[in-house]
């Protein structure tokens, strides 16, 4: 553009030009607009650039969350499976088993046996002094 501007100034000073410089001094408004169009469309792709970034950042924040509550969720299923075992290695609780009483099901003792050393495995010991 600083060329083309010269070579229109040289022409206004009575400098003879050699044909290409006449040349690009008639074509001086449409490579003024080209590069104006330019600049804006490097504007427009910046602000797409920018919102693409802005969209992928708020999509892992997203991921993320589902991610911490999927784990939560999994969590929480363990502990009561923990919670529900550990009530087996409670002597009043196998009675209850045993007898299918105070709403429990009757389950044979081969059964309750199995469920409580299943418990034992998987449940580790609690210190009530923590």
């Amino acid at each position: 553009q600083l060329k083309l501007e010269d070579y229109k100034d040289r022409l206004k000073k009575g400098e003879a030009l050699n044909q290409d410089q006449l040349e690009a001094v008639e074509k001086y408004d449409e490579v003024v607009h080209n590069l104006e169009f330019a600049k804006e469309l490097q504007k427009t792709f910046s602000g797409l650039s920018q919102d693409l970034l802005k969209a992928q950042r708020k999509a892992q924040r997203r991921e993320s969350l589902l991610k911490l509550e999927a784990e939560k969720k999994k969590l929480r299923t363990i502990l009561q499976v923990q919670y529900v075992l550990q009530n087996f290695t409670q002597e009043h609780v196998q009675k209850d088993f045993k007898g299918g009483m105070n709403g429990a099901i009757y389950l044979p003792s081969k059964e309750l046996d199995y469920l409580i050393r299943f418990a034992k495995l998987t449940c580790p010991e609690r210190n009530e002094n923590l």
